[in-house]
């Protein structure tokens, strides 16, 4: 398992602008996958068994940081009482699909209906520009206890054809189960207020993962979205880069097709059904179920019939939380992918 990518599903490809050194990622994923696959009391400790040292982890990949007060994961070995489970999102309702071929087939076809679009036109002076509204499981655990906080956000970037640009990324206040998990949220230091982010990148540092073209065949776009590094041996960590590359990149007619193409080709995607994704609009769903980050838990893309586009990303626990505070089936990440086009670079 490559360590930018556990740590990007767990951020949901928040904040892949920046990079970290690759050693540094595989120790602190092995923590993270470590802590989030364990039961409660393994981290407690019990009689007869060592207790794990008092510490708190903090773990970045990709610029994004996991701590307790902007997302992430503290672990310390004091014993504590269980919180009430997390709020999380409802479950998508899937419909029948929409057609009785199989997935690879049907990714295929909606390939073709990608291919089949008008490229988009780009005025003189513009860039690419892109929305996204995001929802993120924000979880701090001490010892037993866990105190999860429902963290939407909303994510805007322009890049350059030269890899410079703009990301402006607002945090908005946070949702909780109970007036209780509230406290404890703000009293381990918690935001809870709205916050902005604005960064600028010059030219070669928009993307540390992605740099230049996005090819528009899919044998040359896998190869792409690992360059670098070794391909990745769960084919569920391809569907998640194309997830995090339609939050990033503009992709055009034929890149879209590459990438249906290449999702058709992945062992274990099957058919979710028809959906009414999170923005109200109509689409057709795709997953894979992996254990291969620690957790079970089914990855979905959700893609337009009618353009080939991505309109978002879904990953739900299926079997067990390890230590995350919530109740099973739970949804723990989503994107909707609001706006792909040409604008100008604002000043």
């Amino acid at each position: 398992m490559n360590a930018a990518d556990e740590v990007r599903r767990l951020l949901g490809g928040l904040d892949p602008v920046r990079g970290s050194r690759p050693e540094d990622e595989q120790r602190r994923t092995r923590d993270l996958a470590r802590i989030l696959a364990s039961d409660p009391a393994d981290l407690a400790g019990s009689t007869g068994r060592r207790a794990v040292p008092r510490r708190r982890l903090v773990l970045a990949a990709g610029g994004a940081v996991l701590a307790v007060a902007v997302g992430g994961v503290a672990v310390q070995t004091v014993r504590q009482p269980q919180p009430a489970y997390a709020a999380t999102p409802a479950i998508l309702t899937y419909g029948p699909p929409a057609s009785a071929e199989p997935a690879s087939t049907r990714l295929r076809r909606l390939a073709a209906v990608a291919a089949g679009q008008p490229a988009p036109q780009r005025p003189a002076g513009t860039v690419e520009h892109l929305e996204s509204a995001n929802w993120f499981l924000d979880s701090s655990t001490t010892g037993g206890r866990t105190t999860s906080a429902v963290v939407p956000q909303q994510w805007r970037s322009w890049r350059t054809d030269d890899d410079a640009g703009r990301t402006i990324r607002r945090t908005l206040p946070p949702t909780f189960r109970s007036a209780a998990d509230r406290q404890e949220w703000v009293r381990r230091g918690g935001r809870i207020e709205s916050s902005e982010q604005t960064e600028d990148f010059a030219a070669g540092e928009f993307s540390s993962v992605w740099r230049g073209p996005v090819p528009t065949d899919a044998a040359t776009l896998r190869e792409w979205l690992t360059a670098g590094q070794s391909a990745h041996p769960a084919p569920v960590q391809y569907l998640e880069d194309l997830a995090q590359l339609a939050g990033l990149r503009l992709l055009g007619p034929a890149q879209r097709a590459a990438a249906l193409t290449l999702l058709a080709e992945l062992p274990g995607v099957t058919v979710t059904g028809t959906v009414t994704d999170r923005a109200g609009r109509a689409g057709e769903a795709f997953s894979i179920t992996s254990d291969a980050h620690g957790l079970p838990a089914q990855y979905t893309v959700i893609v337009d019939p009618r353009s080939g586009a991505l309109l978002g990303y879904e990953e739900v626990l299926t079997e067990r939380a390890g230590m995350l505070n919530v109740t099973i089936p739970a949804v723990i990440t989503y994107r909707s992918y609001l706006v792909a086009d040409y604008a100008p670079m604002p000043r």
